[in-house]
């Protein structure tokens, strides 16, 4: 009996240990789990806390940068540097915290402007997370109005007989068939129509298999917010400048040259004759040449001497065939104004490095030549033809009907008033910006604020 009584014991002392055991074991892991959950609710105030700062930061940086109310950039300034004098702002309510908002500007140096440096305190049950952006006061660049399309047609698109277009197409169009696609013509980008259209009205594809069709038909095709304007620049007055003498200039079956030295002129009359060359001189600056009549014979030639940049004034202009205007130069180095109503043509493997800006004439580039610059015309109408190939960079001319057939490759981009390809027709995207030089006319827009880096 005693020896079963020490069993018994034994057993009772073993469980109450084992219960004791597993007592502390259950604190343990309850002690555990609740500094678990305290580091998930911990991290998850953290997160909210990031969150609260960066909306503060947020609501600043857009308000200046957006500029709803449009204040001056001198109003602005002034806001800023308001809220810099007054040092970190009173807790803002949001959500389950608060935030607080200090604005600071670090010196630029030299030519840079200073950057504004806006930070942001949230606050979620005493945790704390700090956030900063920067505004950034950026240059003006061209005044022109957005060009984000390959192509961009102010009313009809007519794309037909295996014309190709890589890059995103817009049109002001609601009008029902005012898009058309026949034979094969494809658009390797987005299309928009205008406003409130529909594209299942607006967009005629002729053949039932046709690959547009099928973006049609699944809501691949957008529509703009707003119609498009895309207005004119204002052409210059041409300057009044020395006039040589003699003021006319003809050049027959040899090299002539117009010295730096002889500064800005004013002539009534150019006359380059067949294969002939004119050189003009420009050193490392840039040099004005006015002309009344301007003529180019047949593989005549136009060439630029220096690193400089020529602006050629032109009243009447006729370009014969193969004829060059600065063909081996840099097209920033070369900008005509055409202030004549008659046709400007290139033609017959003609070549031109440069900017024109056509007052009212309309353009005919055709037979292979080949052209590097920007184009802008107000003009009621631009051909181009038979093999036509060239970084056109920019043709602006919203009062025209451009027409590309037969083989013509383009790299830039077309804002024209109907716009009509056809006949294998390729237009591929560059962006006009990447090479501004040829847009001045536009002017310059204004420095603004943009949004800099997250800190």
């Amino acid at each position: 009996m005693d020896l079963h009584r020490d069993e018994h014991g034994s057993a009772l002392l073993t469980v109450l240990l084992v219960i004791i055991a597993l007592t502390f074991l259950g604190m343990a892991l309850m002690q555990y789990a609740m500094n678990g959950y305290r580091q998930q609710l911990r991290s998850e105030q953290r997160t909210m806390a990031y969150y609260v700062a960066r909306s503060g930061v947020d609501a600043f940086v857009s308000y200046v940068v957006d500029n709803p109310d449009n204040l001056s950039l001198d109003s602005m300034g002034s806001l800023i540097d308001s809220a810099v004098s007054a040092g970190e702002s009173d807790p803002t309510p949001l959500g389950q915290g608060s935030f607080r908002v200090s604005v600071a500007r670090q010196p630029g140096g030299g030519a840079t402007p200073d950057t504004v440096v806006v930070t942001a305190l949230g606050s979620v049950k005493g945790v704390t997370e700090t956030v900063r952006r920067s505004i950034i006061l950026k240059s003006g660049g061209s005044a022109m109005p957005t060009v984000d399309c390959a192509v961009f047609s102010l009313r009809s698109l007519m794309m037909h007989s295996n014309s190709h277009i890589t890059g995103n197409v817009g049109t002001n169009s609601t009008e029902a068939g005012s898009v058309e696609f026949k034979e094969g013509a494809w658009i390797d980008g987005r299309l928009s129509v205008g406003p409130n259209g529909k594209p299942e009205d607006i967009i005629r594809v002729s053949d039932e298999d046709h690959p547009m069709k099928s973006k049609v038909e699944n809501d691949e095709v957008g529509t703009l917010l707003q119609p498009r304007s895309y207005p004119l620049p204002k052409f210059p007055v041409y300057p009044s400048l020395k006039i040589p003498n003699p003021s006319m200039l003809s050049v027959k079956g040899a090299t002539t040259s117009i010295p730096e030295e002889d500064g800005d002129l004013w002539y009534s009359k150019i006359d380059i004759g067949n294969s002939a060359v004119l050189d003009i001189h420009v050193g490392s600056g840039t040099r004005r040449i006015r002309v009344d009549d301007l003529s180019i014979g047949n593989s005549g030639q136009i060439r630029i001497i220096g690193d400089g940049k020529l602006i050629l004034y032109a009243s009447s202009l006729k370009i014969s065939n193969s004829a060059q205007l600065n063909g081996d130069g840099l097209d920033r180095q070369l900008h005509i104004y055409y202030s004549g109503q008659d046709k400007l043509k290139f033609r017959n493997s003609a070549k031109f490095n440069g900017s024109v800006f056509a007052k009212e004439a309309s353009l005919d580039l055709a037979n292979s030549t080949d052209i590097s610059g920007h184009i802008i015309t107000g003009g009621q109408s631009v051909k181009i033809s038979n093999g036509v190939s060239g970084d056109v960079r920019l043709i602006y001319a919203p009062n025209a009907a451009i027409t590309l057939h037969n083989g013509v490759e383009l790299n830039g981009a077309l804002v024209g008033k109907t716009v009509t390809l056809k006949d294998e027709a390729k237009v591929t995207w560059n962006d006009p910006l990447d090479s501004p030089e040829g847009l001045e006319d536009f002017g310059t827009a204004p420095p603004s604020y943009a949004r800099g880096l997250w800190h």
